[in-house]
């Protein structure tokens, strides 16, 4: 245990709890703690920069030598060029090769029937072109014909569903043991027999206006069908068929021979015709067409007009 010795200085173990070393016992010294130092900075490491390798340079080639000159060079509408395989019938120019003086020849041939067919359209169009409206008016009484020759039958088949649903109202009715029930479907059958009887009316009277609409119809129609007959006939020798007189085809034509495209009037028509189905429509309507106003008209046929088939709304 802890004492004081003379001077007041502690000897022996200076805790009760511990005690003095024994002899068999080595004191262990107490070294001062060290100090820690900082972390050095770990200094930012550059990346290698990559030397980029050396891209292959392309031989330079010598610039291509003119291309062979053509043997036919088309210049303009019915302008044939004389074959000719030797450059020294061409002369060069800042954008290539042109014929020489003298090398185009103009086929006057084609020149002159086209020339004589833009004559020729432009009359039948300053003949026909005033009676537009005679056209217009027949397409459409022929539209109207077509709509009021077909009566919906759905207020006539409405009014037979509304018939049967009355009468199974009135065995219900007779059917019933309750006088209630009795008033009941017998109410019921009467309005659905009331509503089927106004629906039949109104397809009959439909149908009955529709009939006397037809008749106005069919005497306009042949009064203009008669009208187109006389202006073609007012056109002595026309070279198309009546079907195709109609002026807004005639324009039509007469834009395809200006584009130079076509020298003549019958091959601008028959390009027009030679899309897939269009000559065959006009030919199948045309038979039915004729049958049925001849039909109509005493053996008489109507004027037929292709304008629907050709010119699209």
């Amino acid at each position: 245990m802890a004492d004081f010795d003379s001077d007041w200085k502690i000897t022996g173990s200076p805790d009760p709890a511990t005690p003095d070393p024994q002899p068999h016992q080595t004191a262990q010294t107490v070294t001062a703690p060290q100090t820690v130092t900082a972390p050095q900075t770990v200094q930012n490491v550059q990346p290698a920069q990559v030397v980029p390798a050396a891209m292959p340079q392309a031989q330079a080639m010598p610039y291509p030598r003119p291309v062979t000159v053509p043997a036919s060079v088309y210049t303009g509408a019915y302008q044939q060029q004389v074959p000719n395989v030797q450059a020294s019938g061409y002369q060069r120019t800042a954008t290539g090769f042109v014929p020489s003086p003298g090398q185009i020849v103009q086929n006057t041939e084609l020149i002159a029937e086209r020339d004589a067919n833009i004559v020729e359209i432009n009359k039948m169009i300053n003949h026909f072109s005033p009676k537009l409206n005679v056209y217009q008016d027949y397409e459409k009484c022929i539209s109207d014909i077509d709509k009021y020759s077909q009566t919906s039958v759905a207020p006539f088949v409405w009014g037979i569903l509304f018939g049967l649903h009355s009468l199974i109202f009135v065995y219900s009715a007779a059917t019933s043991n309750y006088k209630d029930n009795i008033l009941v479907f017998a109410l019921i059958a009467l309005g659905f027999l009331l509503v089927g009887a106004a629906l039949i009316t109104v397809f009959f009277v439909k149908k009955k206006k529709h009939k006397a609409k037809l008749e106005e119809l069919f005497v306009k129609f042949e009064d203009l069908s008669n009208q187109l007959k006389i202006i073609y006939n007012g056109y002595s020798s026309c070279v198309l068929p009546p079907e195709y007189t109609d002026p807004r085809i005639l324009n039509k034509i007469q834009s395809m021979l200006y584009s130079g495209r076509f020298f003549s009037i019958g091959n601008s028509l028959n390009s027009m015709l030679a899309f897939p189905g269009v000559y065959q429509r006009i030919v199948n309507a045309k038979e039915k067409f004729t049958a049925d106003t001849s039909a109509r008209f005493n053996g008489t046929p109507a004027f037929f007009n292709a304008v629907r088939y050709l010119i699209p709304r």
